[in-house]
This record gives structure tokens, sequence and C-alpha cells, in this order.
């Protein structure tokens, strides 16, 4: 293995501390890695992404980490409502899953956890760090970092590191300053908004709505450091530009365009707003490593390889299982150093194999929904006809 971590010498070194790249941190250190785990934040940031589905206690049985993720006292979600190719609402229950319900989770906790986790299998955490330079020379990636705020408690600093990880999310900003690029496949956006006073009722199950403007998803949030025990999020999936256009960003018109919708707006009822919108980025992507620099072995995992749209319900486990496949690429580069280039291929093949198949699930989701004539169900209609037309070929 390597020196001793103390004087910043690692095995790998993983940049983001989201669900990704903690339990790819985790699972290397519990091999008995040496890992630095890099994260920008000092987890006091608002992070959105709040329903799991029911297979995530797989991964998380496999991290160790079930008792722990029940202590954060998720809410359980008895199943998905929705209102999607027709105006009649359909209950798609968890009860029926061998790994039961599914959970509301506090987003912030929960990556507080994973990240926590991980240094208590041995990582070294760096928290408030950002990356600012990284450079392959003598067989190590030399990792330049700074503090993410102005804080004499912690120095610039350089690590160094026989593998690189990227874990940034859907920016993947440490590929793409080694030259990767993301081919985008939409500009979805959610602009999301906070509620208070929600009725206990409508505490028990996430809600997705079509819309003309695109669809809107629904739900509660579990108490805890973040939010009462009476929350909600209400987030409106759109199109970049579109979200622009019909000014989604100011509270009149994003409530203008709740009070088109009817079981979003019935559900949240006589709760009062708790905060102005806010956007985030939901785009799909994949990372093209062509052109990117060659000069050392490093790899991408979670949403930074692969981010995949909110519709699917799989973002999170498929980041968990993403950074198991990570784990056991890293493992090869590490013990067949000699061999990376060939480990590297193969990683990328299967996540090549991923995208195709989370493509065609995306267009047969929203080919099932022909109610609108809008920009924003226009587009989806050509890729699910463009994907069809390449099936067909593949065929012939």
């Amino acid at each position: 293995m390597t020196a001793d971590p103390g004087g910043g010498v690692f095995d790998a070194a993983v940049v983001g501390a989201g669900p990704a790249g903690s339990a790819t941190a985790r699972w290397l250190a519990l091999q008995g890695w040496r890992v630095a785990l890099l994260e920008r934040t000092r987890f006091e940031v608002l992070r959105i992404g709040e329903s799991l589905a029911p297979n995530v206690q797989e991964p998380l049985r496999e991290l160790d980490l079930w008792s722990e993720f029940l202590a954060l006292a998720p809410l359980p979600s008895w199943g998905t409502v929705s209102l999607w190719g027709d105006a009649a609402q359909q209950s798609h229950s968890h009860l029926l899953n061998p790994y039961g319900c599914g959970w509301h989770v506090d987003r912030l906790a929960f990556d507080h956890m994973l990240a926590r986790a991980a240094a208590a299998a041995g990582a070294s955490l760096f928290e408030g760090v950002v990356l600012q330079r990284s450079v392959h020379r003598e067989g190590c990636w030399w990792l330049q970092t700074t503090p993410s705020t102005f804080s004499a408690e912690a120095p610039d600093q350089t690590l160094c590191a026989r593998v690189l990880i990227d874990a940034t999310g859907r920016r993947a900003q440490v590929a793409r300053a080694l030259g990767a690029e993301r081919m985008l496949f939409d500009r979805l956006v959610g602009v999301a908004v906070h509620w208070a006073g929600v009725d206990a009722a409508e505490q028990g199950h996430l809600l997705v709505e079509a819309a003309r403007e695109g669809w809107w998803y629904s739900a509660p949030l579990p108490g805890g450091a973040q939010h009462d025990a009476d929350t909600m999020i209400a987030m409106l999936m759109t199109d970049a530009d579109l979200c622009g256009r019909l000014r989604l960003t100011v509270a009149g018109a994003w409530e203008a365009a709740l009070q088109s919708t009817e079981a979003t707006r019935q559900r949240l009822g006589a709760a009062h707003r708790l905060s102005t919108p806010q956007v985030q980025g939901a785009y799909s992507q994949r990372l093209r490593r062509d052109g990117a620099s060659d000069a050392g072995p490093w790899l991408a995992v979670g949403d930074a390889t692969l981010a995949v749209d909110p519709i699917s319900g799989s973002g999170v486990l498929r980041a968990l299982r993403t950074a198991r496949a990570a784990v056991d690429t890293v493992s090869e580069l590490l013990g067949r150093p000699h061999a990376w280039r060939g480990a590297l291929a193969a990683y990328e093949a299967e996540r090549d194999k991923e995208c195709t198949n989370y493509l065609l699930e995306r267009a047969q989701y929203y080919a099932v929904e022909q109610r609108f004539d809008t920009p924003f169900w226009q587009r989806r209609q050509v890729l699910r006809r463009c994907l069809a037309d390449a099936a067909d070929r593949a065929v012939a």
C-alpha cells in the first residue's frame, strides 16, 4: 500500500461526499486502502433528493449502515400516487416489494451519515476543502487543495493519491478539468418550494403529476435539523429555458403554475409557503472521456458519470450501485497498476450499457403522457421517436 496518510499520501482520493463518493470511500477503506474524501461544504447547505426507493436497503446493508440509516428516523413511504397519462389518480404500492416501504429522508442528514461512516471505516475526511488542481506525475496524482471558506484553520495543502475519483455530481468538476466532456440529454431543472402545515394524511406517499409546463413532484420531509415535522417539498420539473421564459423563480409565477394542477394543489391544501422557489439542476448526462487526460488512472462515480431524470426514481440507488462497481475497478487499478487502461475501459463500457438502458426507460416513461402539446412534452416525444428509429435500425 502506501505511506502514512498523515503525510497526505493515499491510495485513492475521492472528491465529493455525496452518496456515491462517501459509499466509494467507505467500501475502499473497509478493504484496507488508504482513502482521502474531500468535501467542499461542511454539510451546512440544504440538499434536495428526499425520496428513496425500497431497494436502497440492499446497498445500505452491504455498507453495514442499515441501523445508522434507521437512526435518522426517515419517514416510511408506502408508495407513489401519480397522474400521468391520465387525469385519474393511480396508486403504486410498495407493499408487495420484498424490501417493504420506501423512505422520505432528510437528505442533508443522510449524506452526512454516509460521510461519517466513511471516516469511521478509516477514510480521512476533509470538509470545507476545494480541489484547485490535479497533476499526475511519478505514478501519483498531486492534488492542490484550498479551503472553500476563508478560514485560518484550514490551510492550503497538497495531497497525493494513486487513483483519483470524481464524485462531484452533475458538475463533473474533476473530470472536466482533465478534459472530459458531458453529453447532455436534456436541460431539466427542478424548481422547489418548501411548505409547512401539511395535513398528516398527506405524509405517507410520493405524488407525481404531469402538467403543461412539465411535471410536479411532492413529498413529505421528516422532522430534523432542516425541517419541522409537518413540512413538504413541492417541485416543478421543467426545462431551463422554459423556467426562464415563465419566470418560475418568482414566487407569484410559481404559485400560478401550481394553481393549474389538481392533486398537487389539493395536497398542499392550507399549508403555507416557507421558501422562495429554488432552482436545482436535474439534467440527464453521460460523461465522455474522449479527449480527456490519459496521464493516470481516474474515474467518475454517481451523477458525475451518469446522471438520470428524477422520474426514474433511482438517483441515489444508482449512485450507490455505481460506487460498488467503482470500488471493484479501483481495487483492480491498485492491485494491477500496469493494466489500468483495460480496467477503466471495461468500467466505461458498463456505464455505456447502463446509459443506453436508462435512455430507453426514460423514453418509455414520457411516451405514456400524450395529453399536452407543449414544448416540454414535444421535446420528449421527439426523443422517443429517435430512440425507436435507432432500435428499428439496429434490428434491421
